[in-house]
């Protein structure tokens, strides 16, 4: 085993150690503040086992490369370069799994080398960034107030009163009196959107991702289109974009990284950022981890009912439980 890979190999077992020390350190402060919302500490838990999975498979790696290599120095050159490259693969892989493990939490806070989260991430000059995250918080706010026309409010909160909610059927609670407004509105985002996303692609982190899902979404709620009785359906998924204004919002509205109620900042934008926050991570939850995986039993549901009446299961609604 050579002296270089073996430094190699201490220098990446003594930085996965490193991190699932920083991460143990994270769990820990984010537990002993009540303040910490659950939407960060699943994140950061699952950090910690990632990393915890890094250091074991760096520190197997290490004392297999050492058995193995010494191994294939008795059958040659050759098969010790190509051990060793093999070898080298496996680390990079073993790296770019910490690496996303942490990106978790990057992509939201702004972390030292330590891995210490100092507080939201500061967010960099981009104008064209700044322009699309303006167009979507006006765009969205007729998407979203139509689709809340089209419940009834009174169905739902008697319905969470009496704790009837899962009885109650999603159907029951859709009058779509303003569908068609609804629907046009929601096609006419989303156009303007992928347009928008076509011309400046740097207003978005990933602008193909971003395009393929507008793509979709256009495709999906073409369904509602032709079949209005399951226009409930597309009500129901759109609710995400209540979580995707607060989502920009917090972002728009704090390019700073400023942290709340700190030296510097100012009473209204703390109370400001807080509300945002707190809003972003109530509705994510509620969406994400609530109805979202509920809707997935309404959907499949009514696909079952719609097989039975075609008699067979490739019909207009299979691609909605997998969409």
């Amino acid at each position: 085993m050579t002296q270089g890979t073996s430094m190699m190999d201490h220098k990446l077992v003594s930085a996965a150690r490193r991190a699932v020390a920083a991460a143990m350190e994270a769990n820990e402060a984010a537990h002993a503040d009540d303040l910490t919302p659950t939407a960060v500490k699943g994140p950061l838990e699952r950090v910690l086992q990632e990393s915890n999975a890094v250091l074991e498979a760096a520190e197997t790696s290490s004392r297999r490369r050492q058995t193995f290599a010494e191994f294939t120095t008795l059958l040659g050159e050759e098969i010790q370069e190509a051990a060793e490259e093999s070898m080298s693969e496996a680390t990079k892989a073993a790296e770019r799994t910490l690496r996303q493990a942490k990106s978790l939490i990057e992509d939201h806070f702004h972390i030292d080398e330590a891995f210490r989260m100092l507080g939201p991430i500061r967010q960099d000059s981009n104008l064209a960034r700044d322009m699309h995250d303006w167009f979507n918080l006006v765009a969205l706010l007729p998407v979203i107030y139509l689709n809340l026309r089209n419940w009834c409010c009174v169905t739902f909160s008697v319905s969470l009163l009496k704790n009837t909610i899962l009885e109650k059927s999603v159907v029951g609670m859709w009058h779509g009196e303003v569908f068609q407004e609804f629907w046009w509105t929601t096609l006419a985002y989303f156009i303007l959107d992928i347009l928008w996303v076509l011309l400046l692609p740097d207003c978005v982190k990933s602008p193909g991702v971003i395009l393929k899902h507008h793509l979709a979404t256009v495709g999906y709620i073409f369904i509602p289109k032709l079949r209005p009785e399951h226009g409930w359906l597309m009500g129901a998924c759109m609710i995400v974009e209540v979580n995707t204004w607060f989502l920009i919002a917090r972002r728009a509205l704090n390019k700073r990284g400023d942290r709340m109620f700190t030296t510097g900042v100012t009473f209204w934008k703390s109370i400001r950022t807080a509300t945002i926050s707190g809003c972003f991570y109530l509705s994510w939850f509620v969406i994400r981890l609530v109805i979202y995986p509920y809707l997935l039993i309404v959907i499949t549901r009514e696909w079952i009912k719609e097989s039975n009446r075609v008699g067979t299961p490739l019909n207009l609604i299979a691609i909605t439980p997998v969409m």
